[in-house]
């Protein structure tokens, strides 16, 4: 079989890939691997009198004027698995609405709708690096929901892209398994450099997190300040491990300085695991053409029970606000939707199932909001109880450690009146008599 044949015959133009978009087709991207020169087009349904098209994504990373742009209702709406920053405004309109998912199964119940509504998937398209001599494409840095979408949807359009790294595991995509290919080379998206934490708060947090975490752990980490710091703050540790959702800055680093090994680790040794990488271009660089690093399929790099194979598992994922209760708000502060689930309710439990396991969730102990006057206030992170519509991602009974600033609270296992007072020992000074005489009232403390 001559695969570059086969690729030439399949080679279309992006007009001709926006004109495979038709009338209540169902098309599903997702964030790092979107088809961004396929996606810049997406305008010209509107010129061509196409009408109720369904985009779905996770983790939209570029702010196209389709997203809020009213004038696109009923022509071009969203539906989001993850809310990133460009989404949120686009949220308050009805031009995009949210899918709750866990990120093991944000493909596979997606389809599952699609199937009992009788809706099939249209199209899907990602970007992929260029194709190799025996016929293979890459999914490059993302390895969440291809797998599923690439058997079920009615055509596969993919963007070949030279700046998409290529990385294996279950990131390899045939030529015959793709209808059609087109080409565009935009950049990559990028994190900017995250060498430093962004703030005191972030390393003092690292610092209690480090300080409980032993050599020949795996570790887990997740996205921003405080969990750059808990990795800054591992420099002392040994023969580390990495099973992470995501592959960020940190763990890299990590690696390049003999810290990250992976030669203690219980499942996949001597291998770094992950489901997707999202970093600086450094980051990117480090996976190309890494057999040291697998992408592997979601279902399994976040499957609670593979997690737990793992002997020392560590799980560092941040929220928005905790209760009393120990109830994380990780996605939305009463109905104002702000992220996602995404993998920390697998983690967080794949790491307490784990022997030896810890799992950490980390936020600043203040967060500066407005008021109903529009005034910016300081206001504790950790409340009596949440706001009237607040969404709870991680449950009372899931919780492990909670870490601020100002220490850590151990609440597995712990009574609720336990947990309440180790809350607000974590609490900033400022809200603890508050907390502790609001607790009283609601009869959380006695």
């Amino acid at each position: 079989m001559n695969y570059k044949e086969l690729l030439d015959t399949k080679t279309i133009t992006i007009e001709e890939a926006v004109g495979k978009i038709t009338n209540g087709a169902t098309i599903y991207t997702y964030g790092i691997a979107e088809p961004m020169a396929y996606m810049d087009q997406f305008h010209l349904l509107k010129d061509r009198g196409v009408k109720g098209v369904t985009h779905i994504n996770l983790l939209n990373l570029k702010p196209y004027d389709f997203y809020s742009d009213e004038t696109y209702d009923g022509i071009l709406n969203h539906v989001s698995g993850f809310y990133g920053n460009f989404m949120r405004d686009p949220a308050k309109t009805k031009m995009t609405t949210f899918y709750p998912n866990h990120l093991s199964k944000s493909g596979t119940d997606r389809l599952y709708y699609h199937q009992v509504t009788g809706k099939p998937v249209s199209i899907f398209t990602l970007s992929v690096s260029p194709m190799d001599k025996q016929g293979y494409f890459s999914t490059g840095p993302i390895c969440v929901a291809s797998p599923d979408y690439l058997k079920k949807a009615d055509l596969v359009i993919l963007e070949i892209n030279e700046n998409i790294p290529r990385t294996f595991g279950d990131t390899q995509v045939h030529i015959s398994d793709v209808d059609y290919v087109l080409y565009g080379n935009n950049e990559v998206m990028y994190l900017p450099s995250r060498n430093a934490a962004s703030s005191g708060e972030d390393i003092l947090i690292g610092k209690h997190i480090a300080d409980m975490i032993e050599d020949g752990s795996t570790l887990q980490l997740g996205i921003g300040g405080i969990p750059n710091a808990v990795a800054m703050a591992l420099k002392d540790k040994k023969d580390l491990g990495v099973h992470t959702e995501m592959l960020n800055d940190g763990l890299v680093q990590l690696y390049k300085e003999g810290i990250v090994t992976n030669r203690c680790k219980t499942l996949y040794k001597n291998k770094m695991i992950t489901s997707f990488t999202f970093g600086t271009k450094e980051t990117y660089d480090f996976i190309d053409d890494n057999v040291g690093v697998l992408h592997i399929n979601v279902r399994d790099s976040n499957s609670p029970f593979e997690l737990a194979k793992n002997h020392k598992m560590i799980s560092v994922n941040t929220t928005l606000q905790v209760d009393l209760f120990g109830q994380c708000s990780s996605e939305a502060i009463g109905t104002r939707h702000i992220s996602g689930t995404g993998g920390q309710v697998e983690t967080a439990q794949g790491a307490k199932m784990s022997k030896d396991g810890k799992s950490f969730i980390a936020l600043h102990s203040t967060a500066n909001v407005k008021n109903a006057s529009g005034e910016r206030v300081l206001k504790s992170t950790i409340v009596d109880v949440h706001p009237e519509g607040t969404v709870i991602t991680l449950s009372r009974a899931d919780v492990d450690y909670v870490v601020t600033e100002y220490g850590v609270a151990a609440l597995r296992g712990a009574s609720l009146i336990e947990r309440a007072k180790a809350l607000i020992s974590i609490a900033h000074p400022d809200f603890r008599d508050e907390l502790e005489e609001n607790a009283k009232k609601r009869n959380i403390l006695r």
